[in-house]
């Protein structure tokens, strides 16, 4: 049966009130039923009335005939003969929410009443099912519009997946082909990532490495302990450590492996891990040590017939060897000079193997740079003379002292002077001065009027045989070591080389070396002379 809203049941226990309110309900149009004793189940799945009419004492199982019924009827109204506490707890207990005075006076009345119930009632419903229809189509609405929403976000989740992998397929195809070895830790110090060529160096497999420490690999390899100690100390500090090893293999052979290890941070900057690059530079190492030698052997073996060849050309150009005519003679004296010029190409050479071996600074004493600089500039005058260029040389009172090894530095700037006079032209000027600012230190300036250096290749002319490819400069020659071999012996002091300079506008050189304390210094000396007189009186005791 179709539950109705506006359905009124009406219990009651008087006959002629129920046929009497009957009579007037039906006058009125309602739809009324009036239950047999038998059958009012079916006889209420049947029809809809507006209202039911029961006599509660002639139904049989009454308790559940009400509780049917009742289920069906929003509404029970008890006909009650008389009003008092035991009447109101039986309608109650029947399920009534409402009551009627019996014997019913006016039956039109009550009908009129019974009626406007049931009209309320209807409309009551009707409104209900609009709201809940309403509540329905907004519900159904929100679940579609949820099901649209979810399916947006399925699909964006499906092609952020894509690309995530994709990443992650690319990132992991470059990590496992790249030529070094990379080692990745957790913030614990445990291993999660480890690529392919850092399995051959270290010897230790992924599938083995992961979830553990470097530490743990295993003990007496070289290799593993030299990264574990870096990831130390990138624990510690949480700095950059960058190093090149030499480790021996098992063949006995030795290996050359730059090191670098480093703290990561991620975007939060929190501490995320450590990873280590291991890059095998043997072939580069053995390579440079290789090429040094090779200089080291050519320059010392060139130097030896160039001696004789000097040597032989001076005295012919004395004559000491007996006179000789005027052509001879001026050949003789282009020998010499030539000579004189592979000379000083050699003994470039040679300090070129010393930068590589960090050979130089390494016989200091303290001296007075005014005196070293007068020394190195006088065979320079007569060259600058000879070309019309006014070649100065300023001094300062401050007369400051220096530590460091005497030759090198002659070397230095008498290498930064003979550049300055080559690319000078005719008539120019070139001016040396010594300076000490006011943030210690001293500076020796070599200043030129010469075409200048573009600034595209500041960071380029102290590298080893380097030459600007300018037409102004090509026609000057030479082999590219001279500004290198001063840069090599201002870093091994200490200090540092700077130019300044532009197209057409010369340039200016600023050799810096830190000062030192002379009183300090000359103590250094005296120490060093006893420790020589100490060891020189044991060796003539043995």
């Amino acid at each position: 049966m179709t539950r109705t809203a506006g359905q009124i049941l009406i219990l009651s226990e008087e006959e002629e009130s129920l046929s009497a309110l009957e009579f007037a309900l039906v006058r009125l149009g309602a739809n009324v039923v009036r239950s047999l004793p038998d059958g009012s189940a079916s006889l209420l799945e049947q029809v809809e009335p507006d209202v039911v009419l029961v006599d509660p004492k002639r139904i049989a199982g009454r308790a559940a005939a009400l509780l049917d019924v009742a289920h069906r009827a929003p509404v029970i109204v008890a006909l009650l003969h008389r009003v008092d506490n035991e009447a109101l707890r039986w309608a109650m207990a029947c399920g009534a929410r409402d009551w009627l005075k019996a014997p019913i006076s006016d039956p039109k009345q009550a009908a009129a009443t019974v009626l406007e119930i049931v009209e309320a009632r209807k409309r009551h419903g009707s409104q209900r099912r609009i709201r809940e229809a309403e509540s329905v189509h907004l519900l159904k609405q929100q679940v579609r519009e949820l099901t649209e929403r979810y399916v947006r976000q399925c699909r964006t989740f499906d092609e952020a997946q894509d690309v995530f992998y994709l990443d992650l397929s690319r990132m992991m195809t470059i990590f496992d082909n790249i030529m070094d070895g990379i080692v990745f830790t957790d913030p614990e110090g445990q291993v999660t990532l480890m690529n392919p060529v850092a399995e051959d160096l270290l010897g230790v497999k992924t599938i083995f490495a992961i979830g553990k420490r470097v530490r743990d690999f295993g003990r007496g390899t070289e290799l593993i302990d030299e990264v574990a100690r870096d990831h130390e100390c990138a624990l510690l500090d949480g700095g950059v450590t960058e190093r090149t090893v030499e480790i021996h293999q098992k063949s006995h052979s030795l290996s050359y492996l730059e090191l670098r290890t480093t703290a990561v941070i991620d975007y939060k900057g929190s501490f995320a891990g450590i990873l280590s690059v291991i890059k095998d530079v043997t072939a580069e190492y053995k390579g440079e040590q290789m090429k040094n030698q090779y200089l080291s052997i050519v320059s010392h073996e060139l130097r030896t017939p160039l001696t004789g060849i000097k040597t032989f050309a001076t005295l012919m150009a004395k004559g000491t060897l007996g006179p000789l005519p005027g052509v001879q003679q001026e050949v003789i004296d282009t020998i010499r000079e030539q000579t004189l010029r592979l000379e000083h190409q050699v003994d470039r050479l040679i300090c070129l193997g010393r930068i590589e071996s960090g050979d130089f600074a390494m016989d200091r004493e303290s001296f007075e740079l005014s005196a070293l600089l007068d020394t190195l500039t006088a065979p320079f005058a007569q060259a600058a003379r000879d070309r019309g260029i006014d070649f100065r040389v300023r001094r300062t009172e401050d007369n400051p002292c220096v530590r460091a090894d005497r030759e090198d530095l002659r070397r230095a700037i008498q290498a930064l002077i003979a550049n300055a006079i080559k690319f000078t032209p005719n008539g120019g000027h070139v001016e040396i001065s010594i300076e000490c600012p006011a943030d210690g230190g001293v500076v020796v300036h070599v200043k030129d009027s010469g075409p200048g250096i573009s600034p595209r290749y500041h960071g380029r002319i102290f590298e080893k045989f380097f030459q600007v490819e300018d037409p102004l400069t090509r026609q000057y020659g030479g082999a590219g070591l001279g500004l290198c071999v001063a840069q090599g012996v201002a870093k091994a002091h200490g200090g540092c080389i700077e130019v300044m300079s532009d197209l057409g506008q010369g340039a200016e050189f600023r050799f810096y070396l830190p000062v030192c304390d002379a009183a300090r210094d000359v103590a250094a000396d005296r120490e060093d002379e006893k420790s020589q007189a100490a060891l020189a009186s044991i060796r003539k005791e043995e």
